[in-house]
């Protein structure tokens, strides 16, 4: 996580619920390329959705059950990070938006 969301990341369950905060959880850890259980996500079109980094998919944006969102992009074959050549899935977070939407 980076610490430029590392406060609001923290403060989720209180805003959304636990439940709520949960289930995008599990969602990022385990089926980021799918659509979430609950909820709802797109892949965004226009600028801002194209990949910021190599092998990584364009930009989702996730709805937390009217709370809010969190967009994401995510590499389900990464090699980056303290793993090294080992591949991994990673969920880059680019923006958190708990306000009103």
């Amino acid at each position: 996580m980076h610490r430029q969301f590392l406060g609001i990341w923290t403060e989720l369950p209180s805003r959304v619920g636990l439940a709520n905060a949960q289930q995008f959880w599990d969602h990022v850890a385990m089926t980021p390329g799918q659509p979430p259980k609950v909820g709802t996500s797109s892949v965004m079109k226009g600028k801002y959705a194209a990949p910021k980094w190599p092998g990584y998919s364009k930009t989702v944006h996730c709805e937390i059950t009217g709370a809010g969102r969190i967009d994401y992009q995510f590499n389900p074959a990464a090699t980056e990070g303290r793993r090294g050549k080992a591949t991994h899935g990673v969920v880059r977070i680019l923006a958190i938006d708990l306000g009103s939407h």
